[in-house]
């Protein structure tokens, strides 16, 4: 991704209001307020039950946006434990695929209805628990990059989005490959990494982690983004003890770790290194549009704060479909 500064992304499905009006409230103090300027959108079994309203609340406001595969595909490794981009099963590695493809047509359709580049990339992960396989990742790859549409090239790309990783003494959520692993497999792969804070926390309990991480893939120039989602070590209204919950900065929730001196530094520390970052937080259920609005702001204004030099994409983002 080729920009002036890095875009502001907001996963806003996790802070999603339930009424269908509500949520077109949200999308609008999004963009009225300069909060987002694109968004991660969950892919499950499509993106919602009317691509059209969904088209309508993108169209003109939230451009570059990202998919993220991580809620199908959690839900199918539950089903299944052999799905996966990394799986050592044939019949689970093939799914996966199909999985991917399901996703990329969608991304095209939303494309084509609004006119313009309102996705740009999809989150994939090294799936499945606990059992991936780093050379079934890439041959994963390497069958993606050779099957292009017949109609031309896809007009996203694949960034790979580290999450937990997988070790017998952390209980952990989602289990996939570690990080040390993930950064050949990408470079191979010619595609950027993506930290989401909360995960990389959640892997080792250790709210020092993601910004561990995130110097080390800025030192392989392979970072492509930072997503802000916080965790931390005791239950609250939104999961249990490090928990893949979405939390949100210590002051709306203060079991969080996830501080706004913390999310200074990772941004810090990645500045001028990645395309893009943003927020995937909670709301509480009984929120109204205007607080959901704040609480999410309170990240955004953080990533807000500076101002990136123009710098070219993270080595890879563009080499392969």
């Amino acid at each position: 991704m080729n920009t002036e500064r890095p875009v502001a992304l907001v996963g806003a499905y996790a802070a999603l209001p339930s009424l269908r009006g509500d949520q077109e409230h949200f999308y609008d103090g999004l963009a009225g307020r300069g909060i987002a300027d694109g968004l991660e959108i969950p892919f499950r079994d499509g993106l919602g039950a009317d691509i059209r309203w969904l088209a309508a609340q993108v169209r003109g406001r939230f451009t570059r946006s990202v998919i993220t595969l991580i809620p199908g595909t959690m839900v199918r490794v539950g089903a299944c434990g052999t799905f996966g981009l990394a799986s050592g099963d044939h019949d689970g590695r093939r799914a996966a695929l199909a999985f991917l493809r399901e996703a990329r047509i969608a991304a095209e359709e939303l494309n084509q209805l609004t006119g313009e580049q309102s996705v740009s990339a999809i989150h994939i992960h090294t799936a499945p628990s606990k059992t991936a396989v780093g050379a079934m990742f890439a041959r994963s790859l390497d069958e993606i990059a050779a099957s292009a549409p017949a109609a031309g090239p896809w007009s996203t790309r694949l960034v790979l989005e580290h999450c937990d990783a997988y070790a017998p003494t952390v209980p952990g959520e989602k289990q996939f490959l570690p990080l040390e692993d993930e950064i050949p497999l990408a470079r191979e792969g010619g595609i950027g990494i993506t930290v989401n804070w909360g995960r990389s926390a959640i892997e080792a309990q250790d709210a020092g982690r993601p910004l561990a991480q995130i110097r080390r893939l800025v030192s392989e120039g392979l970072l492509e983004g930072v997503m802000f989602s916080g965790a931390g070590p005791a239950a609250n209204e939104f999961g249990g003890p490090w928990a893949d919950a979405h939390l949100p900065l210590t002051e709306d929730e203060p079991t969080s770790l996830m501080d706004a001196d913390e999310v200074r530094r990772c941004l810090r520390a990645a500045a001028g290194a990645f395309s893009y970052a943003g927020a995937k937080i909670q709301a509480a259920g009984d929120a109204t549009v205007e607080e959901r609005l704040t609480t999410v702001g309170h990240v955004m204004r953080l990533v807000s704060e500076r101002e990136a030099a123009p710098a070219p994409a993270p080595a890879g983002a563009t080499v392969r479909p």
